[in-house]
């Protein structure tokens, strides 16, 4: 889809209290631009006084010029704009504080539901606050010390002391790495950890464990059916890991959490259709960022922190080109085009079944990730704690 359409349908009118029209927003109606700014001025006036810190004047100011350019450009030119990376950044911005795919710091293992650009989904996220809560925080980053960031993805408990991540995260806290029929070859760096916590002004590592071992690794996929796209997408191939974390007294293991199955006889393998609502924790940015963060560029201590993200499915198992074992799903929650391993889970079920596992976006708005039915017979194949 062309950046210019993605942006008009997340930014179109829309009856604000109704989430079954926010996979609808009208393409050729959007929102007032000068309506929208003001959302996101309400968005930096809130962070301003919930981290208790102004935001940067350079940074803002910067901020405002790309939004108005993005939004000109948006109007002028419709589903055919085609905005510049300081113009998107800002966009991506603009859809954070609108409300239509916000982006909300995880606090105490859940949102703060009075932040102006959560109204849309307050409700829906209260209802399911319970499961919300052990999604978050059963979420944890992958340590590296050597990274630029200090970490390199997510990770997710999916068993006692068991977490999955993406292959290619593995790749990054390890050396030599490679994989053969689901065997794992290479070394874990030094230091390499999960840290459970990672929330935003809250520094504190008592939930860190280091990595023990790897368990698994998805299988590779077929050369010929790689992406030319997107660097190191192959939608044959199963870009996961799973990690065995070391004990550490006084600390228990976070709740792990429930999966959905392909092999269930009550849903059958259909949870992860198009249009369901969804909602994805973990810790936007990484190494294969494709939009930066701008709310990190005008808040100190909010780079690298975790985050919950509500969207949609817009691809289901099979419906993306190239899917040949129907086991990747697409999704529009706000991720920077990063958040390799982060969790992505069903919000129409009271937000408790995690539907896949996120592995790759681009900047035109999709993001992809495995769906866990889908890859339900690979991963009890391979002997996964779990599954």
């Amino acid at each position: 889809m062309p950046t210019g359409s993605a942006y008009r349908r997340l930014l179109g009118s829309r009856d604000r209290d109704a989430l079954e029209s926010a996979s609808a927003g009208d393409e050729e109606q959007m929102t007032d631009p000068a309506e929208l700014l003001a959302r996101l001025m309400d968005d930096v006036h809130y962070l301003e006084a919930h981290l208790g810190q102004r935001a940067d004047a350079d940074a803002l100011a910067r901020l405002t010029a790309g939004a108005t350019a993005g939004l000109r450009e948006l109007v002028e030119q419709g589903s055919l704009a085609n905005p510049g990376p300081v113009e998107r950044a800002a966009l991506e911005a603009v859809v954070h504080s609108d409300g239509s795919r916000p982006v909300l710091f995880v606090e105490d293992d859940f949102v703060d539901l009075t932040a102006p650009a959560a109204k849309d989904y307050a409700a829906v996220l209260s209802q399911a606050q319970m499961h919300v809560r052990a999604a978050c925080e059963a979420t944890g980053r992958v340590v590296d010390p050597d990274a630029a960031l200090g970490y390199q993805g997510t990770a997710w408990a999916v068993d006692e002391g068991i977490v999955v991540t993406n292959y290619h995260v593995l790749q990054a806290i390890s050396h030599n790495s490679s994989r053969v029929k689901g065997r794992f070859t290479g070394t874990l760096k030094g230091g390499v950890a999960v840290d459970f916590g990672g929330e935003v002004g809250n520094p504190s590592t008592s939930r860190l464990f280091p990595i023990r071992s790897v368990v698994a690794v998805g299988r590779p996929g077929d050369p010929s059916l790689a992406s030319t796209s997107l660097r190191g997408v192959n939608f044959s191939g199963l870009d996961l890991a799973v990690l065995e974390l070391s004990e550490v007294s006084g600390q228990p293991f976070p709740t792990p959490v429930e999966v959905a199955r392909g092999d269930d006889p009550t849903t059958r393998g259909a949870l992860a259709t198009r249009g369901r609502l969804i909602y994805v924790v973990g810790f936007p940015g990484s190494a294969r960022t494709t939009t930066p963060d701008v709310f990190a560029s005008l808040f100190a201590g909010v780079k690298g922190v975790k985050r919950l993200t509500p969207g949609i499915l817009t691809f289901g198992r099979g419906d993306a080109a190239g899917d040949v074992r129907r086991w990747v799903i697409g999704h529009d929650a706000s991720t920077l085009g990063g958040s390799s391993g982060s969790i992505v889970v069903d919000l129409e079920a009271g937000g408790r079944l995690a539907l896949g596992i996120h592995f790759a976006g681009d900047p035109g708005r999709v993001n992809w990730a495995h769906s866990l039915e889908g890859a339900t017979a690979d991963l009890a194949a391979a002997g996964v704690p779990g599954w």
